[in-house]
């Protein structure tokens, strides 16, 4: 597969290529921060962050900045994103890519419309293509490798340890959004329990303290009220989870923690964070230095 690399102005040793998809038939913009000093004799494990255009860089700073302290290996950071300039629309297709199952009228109302759930062929994407493309590419480590989710990023992150475990070794799960489908995610979890002894993976899962029904709602009327050409869709929003409940990650995390301790797992190793006075927009990149930490073991 033919790739061209271009530098990342202001990054050190950092660069992104656009690669075409031919099982999810799309284009994907993947950047890749590399260790300072890299050399092709060692090996290196892979971070793999989703929403690539908005957190690769703010990642890769933090990895960094842990490796400087000693808290963190040397690693190559990898982001994956889409081509183009439009953030807005860079999350529009994940919002695609990210889903497991077709979304209800809650999920509707927050996202817009999906014509068709794109996460099972992303994952493939991932396993299939992109992961041997950048093996030939870095000295990567190929059975060492982390998963970084945010929000339906963090969604796809569960819903992979619970399909597809053996994908990453580690799985860094920020604001998962474990409410999707009336939270759908105890079935996935009785599923993958009724028929495995045993679950490999190091998981970090976590939100902030203010990812509740009333700091929720205020967000949301606050943006609303910033935001004219949006407030229609948000007001509507707003009545429709008055009506049937609030999203609350911050209570949802620890239960989804507990449930996975509960089974007694050998090779299973979890922990979860609550982080005072953070919301759902500023929870993540403390998040990610929280979960670096642990899924590394310091």
């Amino acid at each position: 597969m033919s790739i061209q690399v271009t530098p990342m102005n202001g990054i050190f040793d950092a660069e992104y290529f656009d690669v075409r998809s031919n099982i999810v038939n799309d284009t994907y913009r993947i950047f890749v921060g590399k260790p300072s000093g890299m050399r092709d004799d060692l090996r290196y494990p892979a971070i793999f962050s989703l929403d690539g255009n908005a957190s690769f860089a703010s990642l890769l700073g933090t990895q960094r900045m842990l490796v400087m302290g000693g808290e963190v290996p040397a690693a190559i950071v990898i982001g994956i994103g889409y081509p183009g300039e439009n953030l807005l629309a860079a999350m529009a297709k994940r919002n695609k890519d990210y889903v497991p199952s077709m979304p209800g009228e809650s999920e509707t109302r927050a996202l817009g419309p999906v014509a068709k759930p794109g996460a099972e062929d992303f994952l493939r994407f991932i396993r299939e293509e992109l992961k041997p493309l950048l093996a030939d590419r870095y000295p990567l480590e190929t059975n060492d490798s982390t998963l970084l989710g945010v929000s339906l990023g963090g969604l796809f992150g569960v819903w992979a340890l619970l399909t597809a475990p053996d994908t990453f070794n580690r799985y860094i799960l920020a604001s998962p959004a474990i409410w999707w489908r009336n939270q759908q995610v105890w079935e996935w979890e009785e599923c993958y329990s009724s028929r495995h002894e045993d679950l490999n993976a190091t998981v970090f899962i976590g939100a902030g303290a203010l990812e509740v029904t009333e700091n929720l709602r205020a967000d949301a009327v606050s943006i609303a009220d910033k935001n004219p050409m949006l407030k229609d869709q948000i007001d509507a929003m707003i009545t429709w989870n008055d009506e049937h409940g609030w999203p609350e990650v911050a209570k949802l995390v620890p239960i989804l923690a507990a449930k996975l301790m509960s089974r007694n797992y050998p090779s299973l190793s979890v922990a979860h964070r609550i982080m005072p006075d953070e919301n759902h927009m500023s929870a993540p990149p403390v998040l990610s230095s929280r979960g670096l930490r642990y899924v590394f073991g310091r």
